[in-house]
């Protein structure tokens, strides 16, 4: 497991403070897939990455950005050469090659069944080596917010430390 250090801790929270609060952001998905909303969300992380790169000194930022990351379906060498798992290949929404390798996962629903499976899915990425880090974005569609809610909990909110701190993996909720 790749160690930790604020700044990936940052670099993550600021992507994620920068996602959802971006006005461009979409609240309510409800009836929008998550293929909608993850179209949606990739220039976000791209306008992230150059805002990134243009505040480290990089004269050709939007370069930069665009050559860090990668969103699944597209070409190149995150797309075809990845090696199976239990039978099948892990393919992230989107991954942030530099400064970090990130996976990133999005996933939306009404039921905690969803963010399960998005918590599994996200493991493999660090379990497999492929992947230093992960930031797992799940939106609650449930109408009182229950499945955010539960981070008040105490079992949820050891869960969630745990992933972060035994598997490299952030989960965040909107």
């Amino acid at each position: 497991m790749k160690k930790k250090t604020v700044k990936v801790q940052s670099f993550i929270n600021n992507l994620n403070d920068y996602i959802v609060k971006h006005p461009q952001f979409r609240k309510k998905t409800n009836g929008k897939s998550e293929t909608q909303i993850q179209t949606e969300i990739r220039p976000l992380i791209i306008a992230y990455l150059e805002k990134y790169y243009r505040e480290a000194g990089y004269k050709d930022y939007e370069a930069k950005a665009n050559k860090s990351f990668y969103w699944e379906g597209q070409e190149g060498v995150y797309g075809n050469e990845r090696p199976a798992t239990f039978g099948s290949r892990n393919y992230p929404d989107f991954i942030i090659t530099t400064p970090y390798l990130i996976a990133i996962e999005y996933k939306q629903s009404e039921t905690g069944s969803t963010i399960k499976h998005g918590i599994g899915q996200s493991i493999m990425h660090t379990l497999t080596e492929e992947f230093h880090f992960v930031y797992f974005l799940f939106h609650d569609q449930s109408k009182d917010k229950r499945i955010e809610k539960s981070l008040n909990n105490y079992r949820e909110k050891c869960i969630v430390d745990k992933m972060w701190n035994d598997f490299n993996l952030m989960i965040k909720f909107v």
